[in-house]
């Protein structure tokens, strides 16, 4: 699929242009969140793009995630529900701003129990390896002391439960929230401002739950929680990227010049700024 001639910002260009493509039939056949996909749904569509031809490794990438993690920009895996979700950012308005210094995400539940509870669509058992100190898939001949990994019953029922806490004050906000809890959204199809709400409700659940298995299995409980850090880039790091961009964007032909998308709110900054020189130029 990818040629041996083609550059890394090519390969790149070409993958960008795949994956769009791959929403973009989503979107021409009328699906209501079709900015939104799960990771095997997307992966399919790559496949029937290229005609099976589709290969992580021609991307430099392990793995169908580690491919789409080279991609920030352009798309963000949702997690939650498994298998979880791809999102298509220029769909989606992102509301969330980074705060200007480093942030602990305190209370986050260790990601081997995380997934131990909620990776229930794919079949996969776990146990709790007292030697590793940490929740495994489960062997074969592996049938006691599982870990409670929920059912998709288990989720409806934690999803209902929430929107009956959080009752959306308007009808356009109450179907939306009733299209997420039907047909099993990711969090982004929630409203911007009940997104941390469920968040912090369905990591609750999930430490009650693993909290309750391993009192009632008489096991010593680890640390559920963990604290992770967000790195900030450093001032050069940014300033870095800022002449990389430009850099970029004097070289685009026309074609992608024209293609080249930005944000609302940059393009008000960049117009306000540029109105505000003129008149003290005046």
């Amino acid at each position: 699929m990818v040629h041996c001639c083609q550059t890394p910002m090519q390969e790149a260009r070409a993958a960008i242009d795949l994956i769009e493509r791959a929403f973009g039939l989503a979107r021409q056949a009328g699906k209501s969140s079709w900015w939104a996909m799960t990771i095997p749904v997307l992966k399919n569509r790559l496949l029937q793009l290229t005609k099976n031809t589709f290969k992580e490794a021609d991307f430099g990438a392990i793995s169908f995630r580690d491919f789409l993690s080279k991609f920030p920009d352009i798309v963000r895996v949702d997690e939650t529900p498994p298998p979880g979700f791809v999102i298509l950012k220029s769909a989606v308005e992102e509301r969330s701003e980074r705060p200007p210094e480093d942030v602990f995400r305190g209370g986050q539940i260790r990601a081997d129990l995380w997934r131990a509870v909620l990776d229930y669509s794919n079949g996969n058992r776990y146990v709790w390896d007292t030697s590793q100190e940490a929740a495994r898939p489960a062997g074969p001949d592996e049938d006691s002391v599982l870990l409670p990994t929920i059912s998709d019953a288990d989720l409806d029922e934690w999803r209902a439960d929430f929107v009956a806490l959080h009752r959306p004050q308007t009808v356009e906000v109450a179907e939306r929230v009733e299209e997420w809890c039907r047909n099993r959204l990711p969090t982004a199809a929630l409203p911007a401002p009940m997104r941390p709400a469920w968040n912090k409700y369905l990591k609750g659940k999930v430490e009650q739950r693993l909290q309750h298995w391993f009192k009632s299995n008489s096991i010593k409980a680890p640390a559920i929680m963990e604290e992770r850090r967000e790195p900030v880039p450093s001032r050069q790091q940014v300033e870095a990227l800022r002449e990389f961009i430009i850099g970029c964007v004097k070289t685009m032909p026309e074609k992608e010049l024209l293609e080249l998308r930005i944000s609302p709110v940059t393009a008000m900054r960049t117009l306000q700024a540029q109105k505000s020189s003129v008149e003290n130029e005046r």
